[in-house]
């Protein structure tokens, strides 16, 4: 490996949410799964958008996330994916709703201009053109047996619909209840210093078909950009990938805000999701549900910072830098009385 090459990183997560105990080593192997496949692609000279759809595809193809396989279902019963990728160099950005693609972050990554037609590419595709999309780009659909409704999302599926259309009450959730998870993300620093992110989802549960949540959206669900020198301030890369409710996150461009948030990577969470759980726009809304995972590395530096910050009661993520020998994966859990839960550490 280069000298280069051990300026990479990877950061993925695996949403927020309610993690349950019994589940947490199987969550941690997905997570540290998904950081090996990133960093394998990143330490061959592959780029960083490489990196983040290598890891988003291997959190898709684990039945126990909330994307691709074993997503949650809408109220039709169906499978139905937002996704989005963002790259700081070149400025692109792609995305995906309501797709029915295994993979819906490869549909996000895989388009670009036209070169037999000159027409200009569209930034994000829904429904049945999404579909189409990937059928183009062999990524598999609802029609291919590779993607299939779990057992485990049928049956959440049968217990939301009863509570949300019968007369009986609610059961409360016990430690096996992994209730709203949502976006999987990742964001990688390549060996040129460009940064990705990208998010992959199944959305919320039970939701009405065609709703397309922030995982689709520009400025949203992620956000990839170089900030210049200004001032004192050093050039640096940083990006930002989302979880939770899409219809908060959306009224909010939560990516983008934190993403662009000054201070040190603590106090520009603090004071992101301090506002985030205060805004007028969410006064509709009983509770606060967002978490994020947040990259940055300043041009020259030898290290990077992570960031991570959720409102709800855990958030699943792992790490990884070029020179580290394995992963590291945590769920982080929120104390009760905390209104966001906040950590940070270097790379």
């Amino acid at each position: 490996m280069s000298e280069t090459a051990r300026t990479c990183y990877v950061a993925v997560h695996i949403g927020a949410g309610y993690h349950s105990l019994h589940k947490e080593k199987a969550y941690k192997a997905v997570i540290k799964q998904a950081c090996i496949a990133a960093m394998d692609q990143l330490r061959q000279g592959r780029s960083a958008n490489d990196a983040v759809e290598h890891a988003i595809r291997v959190m898709e193809d684990a039945p126990i996330t909330n994307a691709g396989i074993g997503s949650n279902l809408n109220r039709l019963g169906l499978v139905e994916c937002d996704a989005a990728i963002m790259c700081s160099d070149p400025d692109a950005f792609g995305a995906v709703g309501a797709t029915s693609a295994a993979n819906a972050i490869m549909g996000a990554s895989s388009r670009g201009p036209d070169p037999t037609t000159g027409l200009v590419p569209p930034m994000f595709l829904a429904g049945r053109g999404a579909d189409s999309w990937a059928e183009l780009h062999s990524i598999p659909t609802s029609t291919n047996s590779r993607h299939l409704i779990t057992g485990g999302a049928l049956t959440k599926y049968s217990e939301y619909m009863e509570r949300a259309f019968s007369d009986h009450p609610r059961n409360p959730a016990n430690d096996d209840d992994d209730v709203f998870l949502d976006t999987v993300g990742a964001v990688c620093i390549d060996a040129n210093g460009v940064i990705s992110a990208g998010v992959s989802s199944g959305g919320i549960a039970l939701k009405y078909p065609g709703r397309v949540g922030e995982a689709a959206m520009f400025g949203s669900g992620c956000w990839a950009e170089h900030q210049g020198a200004a001032g004192p301030d050093n050039a640096q890369v940083i990006g930002c990938s989302v979880s939770g409710t899409g219809e908060q996150i959306m009224r909010t461009m939560l990516a983008k805000e934190c993403a662009q948030a000054k201070g040190d990577i603590f106090t520009a969470l603090d004071g992101c999701f301090g506002s985030f759980c205060a805004t007028p726009s969410l006064a509709m809304y009983r509770q606060r549900s967002a978490g994020l995972i947040l990259l940055r590395k300043v041009a020259d530096s030898d290290s990077a910072e992570l960031g991570i910050a959720h409102t709800t009661q855990s958030m699943g993520y792992g790490y990884m830098s070029a020179g580290m020998a394995s992963p590291r994966a945590r769920i982080s859990r929120k104390k009760e009385s905390d209104q966001a839960a906040i950590v940070a550490t270097r790379l």
